[in-house]
C-alpha cells in the first residue's frame, strides 16, 4: 500500500506561519543560504501580523537562544499526530520557492525520530515532486567515512540539500560524535562542523524540549544557523510563537483520535491475572472495533507494550512461547468465537491462524539472530529508551504492510523502550503491559495512536466516529487520567471513560418499518451534478457590484503587480473575463485600482466571487445517479458510542446527540405524534455541491407520510440552496427543515417549492421551513 497525501487547509497554515516571517525578502538562490536583509523591525512586523491573524500573543521583540544566538528563533506549536513533520518538510520547500534558501538541517533528539523522520522524507517525496516540481534530497549524518560524504553533497550539491542528525551525534562524549570537530582528509584538512556552518543553514528542531541541556544547546550554537525553527507539541521554553495547534483544537478540528481509557486498576486481582484480563480486554476492543470497520476496508491494528522479550518470546519453552504471548492465544481463540457469525467478518477472523496474528518487533543479536531487549539508555532526554537502530528499521519497512486487510498481522508486540518508532496510523487499541514501577510517559504511549487512519486505498479516514484510540491500561481510569493531565504543558482533552460507551445497534422494528422504508427509499441516491456558468451575465453583474458596493481604500505604495492573474486566481477566472470586468467598470472605481492596488484586488475578489457563486447556484443542475447508498450505510455504523438513554423512533437504539440543541431536537421528535421515525445519518451520506458536500445530519418521517431532511440553522446558505436543487430532482418530494425550529410535524401543507411533481395542485410536498 502507498499512502497518499492532501494538502490540508491547517498544515497549510503552519506552513504560512513560518514563510510569511519572511515577507519582503528577495529571493536568491546558491549553494549557501543568502542573508535575511530585512531589517528586526521589518521581522517583528511580519512576525505581529502573523500573530494577530492567529489570535496568538503579540511579541514585543525578537528573541534569541543558546542554541542560536543572535539569529531568530520561531516556535510552531503542533499537536503529537497532525503531521508536523510533514509540515516542516512542506515548509522548507515552500521556503525555498519564495526565498531561494536551499540549506536545512533537521535536529531530533533521538535514533527513533531521525528514522522515523527520514522515512517521512522518503514516502513524501513524490507528492511534494507534484507539489513543488522538485523535492528536498535529505539524508542521515552518521559519522563513518561513507556518512560523511552526506556533508560534501549537503554543502555542493545544487537543490534543497537536508542534513537529518540526532543530537548525540555531535554532543556525547565517545569518539564517533567527536568526529565532527575533527580536521579530516575528506574534507581537505576541514572540520565537518565548519563545512555546515558556511552554508549558513536553516535550523529546524524536533521535539526542542529533549534538547535543552547547556550542552546540546551550545552544540548546537556551533552550526551558526541562518535562523532556527522549533516545532513541538509541548514547547518548555518560548521564543517567538507563529503558531498554535494545541491538543484541544487538533481534537475539536477531528484531526487526531480522541482517546478512551479502559482502566483495569479497579479489579480485585494482581501480577498474571491482571495481565490476562488486559490482555483479554484488549482482544475484545479490537474485535469490537475491527467488526465496526471491516466493511470499510479499514484495518485495525493493537499495540502492546511490553517491558521484557521474554514475555513474549521465551526461548527455553516449547515453541518458544513466552508468558504474553500463550495468553493472547488461549484469550483470542476465546473471543473469536463470539464474532464468528459476522456475514463476512467471521470468515475474515477464520481465514488466519492465531499464530499468524501476533508479531513481535525487538531487537536482534547478532550472533544468536534471537530477540534481545538491546541496550537502553540510561540518564538524560532519551532514559528509557532503546538505542538500537535494526528494531527501527524493521518497524519503519513494515508500517505499510501492516494496513493492507491482505496482511494477517493484527496485534504487534513491541518494547516499552520502542514506543517512539510506532507511529502506525492504524493503531485503534493500545495495551499497557507494564511492571509496577516503570516511569514512561503516558503522553508518549497515547501518542503512538493519535494519527487518523487510512484505509485500503492510503486516503484518510476523516469521520470522527471511526477515530477513537481505546487505552486498556493497569491503572483505574482516574488515576491514569490524572497522571495524564500532571505530565501535560497546557491544556489537554479529558480522556473518556471507555466503560460509558455502547455498541449502537439497529433498531430493527424501526429500520424495517413502512415510514423509514419509505423514508430511506426516497432520499437513497447518488448524483453528479452540472453547472451552467453565463459569462456574460457574470462580467455583467461583477461590473455592477465593483461600481456600487467597492468600499473606499487609503492611499498606498504600489509596487508591479499583475492584477489580472491576481483576481483571476483568486475567482478562479480566466484573464479573459477578469479583463473584460475590468474594462468595464466606471472611472471612480477604477481609480480605486491606482489608488490602493492590494486593497482593490481584495475587495474584487470578495465581490466577483460572491457574484460567481450565486450565478453557480442559479446554473447548478443534478442528475440521479444509477448507484444508492444500501442499507449497508446504516448497518456498518453500528459502532461504539458515548450513548444516553434508549429512544423508540430512531433507526438505532441510541440517538446519540452530539450537542445540546440535538439533545433538543431528538427530545422534540420523541414527543411529536406527527413523527413516525428519524434516523441520525451516517458520515457517507452527502450530497455533492460545487461548494464542498452537503451533510445533513437527520432525515426524518412523517406519520402522513412527508419526508425531511435536517440540518442545524447555522449550515451555510449556499449548501442549503444547492441541497434544494438536489432534492427538486428526487422523484418522490423531500423538504428541507432547521433545527432549533418549531415543531417539524407542524408544518403546514401549502407548496411553494419547485419541485417538478407539484404542477396541477396535487403536490404533497410540505412548506420550506426556512
Amino acid at each position: 500500500m502507498k499512502l497518499r497525501f492532501k494538502v490540508q487547509q491547517y498544515q497549510t497554515e503552519a506552513v504560512d506561519a513560518v514563510a510569511d516571517v519572511f515577507a519582503g525578502q528577495p529571493r536568491r538562490s546558491g549553494v549557501a543560504n543568502a542573508g535575511i536583509v530585512l531589517s528586526a523591525a521589518d521581522l517583528l512586523k511580519n512576525v505581529n501580523a502573523g500573530q494577530r491573524i492567529r489570535n496568538l500573543p503579540l511579541s514585543m521583540s525578537l528573541v534569541d537562544s543558546p542554541g542560536a544566538p543572535g539569529v531568530l528563533n520561531l516556535d510552531v506549536e503542533m499537536e503529537t499526530g497532525t503531521g508536523k513533520t510533514y509540515v516542516y518538510i512542506r515548509t522548507i520547500l515552500e521556503l525555498n520557492r519564495r526565498y531561494g534558501w536551499s540549506r536545512f538541517v533537521v535536529v531530533v533528539p533521538s535514533i527513533a525520530i531521525r528514522e522515523g523522520v527520514k522515512r517521512s522524507f522518503d514516502v513524501t517525496a513524490d507528492h511534494f515532486q507534484e507539489m513543488y516540481g522538485t523535492r528536498p534530497r535529505a539524508s542521515v549524518y552518521r559519522s563513518s567515512p561513507v556518512g560523511l560524504r552526506g556533508v560534501e553533497r549537503f554543502a555542493a550539491d545544487p537543490g534543497v540539500q537536508v542534513l537529518i542528525i540526532n543530537i548525540q551525534a555531535f554532543n556525547a562524549p565517545g569518539r564517533e560524535s567527536r568526529r565532527i570537530y575533527e580536521e579530516l582528509d575528506a574534507f581537505q584538512g576541514r572540520r565537518p562542523i565548519d563545512v555546515l556552518r558556511e552554508s549558513r543553514p536553516i535550523v529546524i528542531l524536533d521535539e526542542p524540549q529533549k534538547i535543552g541541556s547547556a550542552k546540546s544547546l551550545q552544540a548546537l550554537s556551533r552550526f551558526e544557523p541562518l535562523f532556527m525553527v522549533r516545532y513541538s507539541a509541548t514547547h518548555r521554553v518560548e521564543h517567538v510563537k507563529v503558531h498554535r495547534l494545541d491538543a484541544v483544537n487538533a481534537l475539536n478540528r477531528g484531526l487526531v483520535k480522541k482517546i478512551a481509557v479502559r482502566g483495569m486498576g479497579d479489579q480485585d486481582c494482581s501480577g498474571e491475572d491482571l495481565r490476562r484480563l488486559q490482555i483479554r480486554a484488549v482482544i475484545r476492543a479490537h474485535l469490537e472495533k475491527e467488526r465496526e470497520l471491516f466493511a470499510r476496508g479499514v484495518k485495525v491494528l493493537s499495540l502492546f507494550f511490553i517491558d521484557e522479550v521474554v514475555k513474549y518470546r521465551d526461548y527455553s519453552q516449547p515453541g518458544a512461547l513466552g508468558l504474553y504471548a500463550g495468553i493472547f492465544e488461549d484469550e483470542y481463540l476465546r473471543l473469536r468465537d463470539e464474532f464468528l457469525d459476522e456475514p463476512g467478518y467471521g470468515d475474515y477472523l477464520l481465514r488466519d491462524d492465531v499464530s499468524a496474528v501476533h508479531a513481535g518487533y525487538f531487537s536482534v543479536d547478532k550472533k544468536t539472530k534471537r530477540w534481545v531487549d538491546g541496550e537502553v539508555c540510561k540518564s538524560g532526554d532519551e532514559a528509557g529508551l532503546s538505542k538500537d537502530v535494526g528494531a527501527y528499521d524493521l518497524i519503519l519497512r513494515d508500517q505499510e504492510r501492516l494496513l493492507s486487510m491482505a496482511e494477517p498481522v493484527r496485534f504487534i508486540f513491541s518494547h516499552s523502550a520502542l514506543r517512539e518508532g510506532w507511529d502506525n496510523p492504524n493503531v485503534f487499541v493500545m495495551g499497557l503491559l507494564k511492571q509496577s514501577g516503570t516511569t514512561i510517559s503516558r503522553r508518549q504511549e497515547v501518542g503512538r495512536g493519535l494519527r487518523l487512519a487510512v484505509d485500503q486505498q492510503g486516503e484518510r479516514v476523516r469521520d470522527r466516529s471511526v477515530n477513537e484510540l481505546t487505552v486498556v491500561t493497569d491503572e483505574s481510569y482516574a488515576a491514569f487520567v490524572e497522571g495524564l493531565q500532571r505530565e501535560v504543558v497546557g491544556a489537554f482533552p479529558r480522556p473518556v471513560d471507555d466503560r460509558i460507551y455502547r455498541r449502537n445497534v439497529l433498531n430493527r422494528e424501526v429500520f424495517a418499518g413502512e415510514h423509514f422504508r419509505a423514508l430511506w427509499q426516497a432520499i437513497d441516491h447518488r448524483a453528479t451534478y452540472r453547472i451552467q456558468l453565463d459569462s456574460a451575465r457574470l462580467i455583467g453583474r461583477s461590473i455592477a457590484v465593483l461600481d456600487q458596493r467597492l468600499s473606499p481604500a487609503s492611499a498606498s505604495t504600489n509596487g508591479r503587480v499583475d492584477v489580472v492573474g491576481e483576481i483571476a486566481a483568486g475567482t478562479g477566472l480566466t484573464r479573459r473575463t477578469v479583463s473584460a470586468v475590468l474594462q468595464g467598470i466606471a472611472d471612480p472605481t477604477l481609480a480605486q485600482l491606482q489608488l490602493n492596488v492590494e486593497h482593490f484586488i481584495g475587495e474584487a475578489v470578495r465581490l466577483i466571487g460572491a457574484e460567481k457563486a450565486d450565478l453557480i447556484v442559479e446554473g447548478l443542475s443534478y442528475e440521479l445517479l444509477d448507484q444508492r447508498y444500501g442499507d449497508n450505510l446504516f448497518t456498518a455504523a453500528q459502532t461504539r458510542q458515548l450513548v444516553g438513554e434508549p429512544v423508540a423512533k430512531h433507526v438505532y437504539r441510541y440517538a446519540a446527540p452530539a450537542s445540546d440543541a440535538e439533545r433538543a431536537f431528538v427530545a422534540q421528535l420523541e414527543a411529536d405524534p406527527a413523527v413516525a421515525a428519524y434516523a441520525r445519518l451516517p458520515r457517507g451520506y452527502a450530497i455533492p455541491t460545487p461548494f464542498g458536500d452537503y451533510l445533513p445530519k437527520w432525515a426524518v418521517a412523517l406519520q402522513d407520510g412527508r419526508a425531511f431532511l435536517v440540518h442545524p440553522a447555522a449550515a451555510p446558505e449556499r449548501l442549503v440552496q444547492c441541497a434544494r436543487r438536489f432534492l427538486g430532482a428526487l422523484p418522490s418530494p423531500v423538504a428541507l427543515w432547521s433545527f432549533p425550529g418549531d415543531p417539524i410535524g407542524a408544518v403546514g401543507m401549502q407548496c411553494r417549492s419547485a419541485h417538478r411533481t407539484c404542477a396541477g395542485g396535487s403536490c404533497r410536498h410540505p412548506v420550506e421551513a426556512r
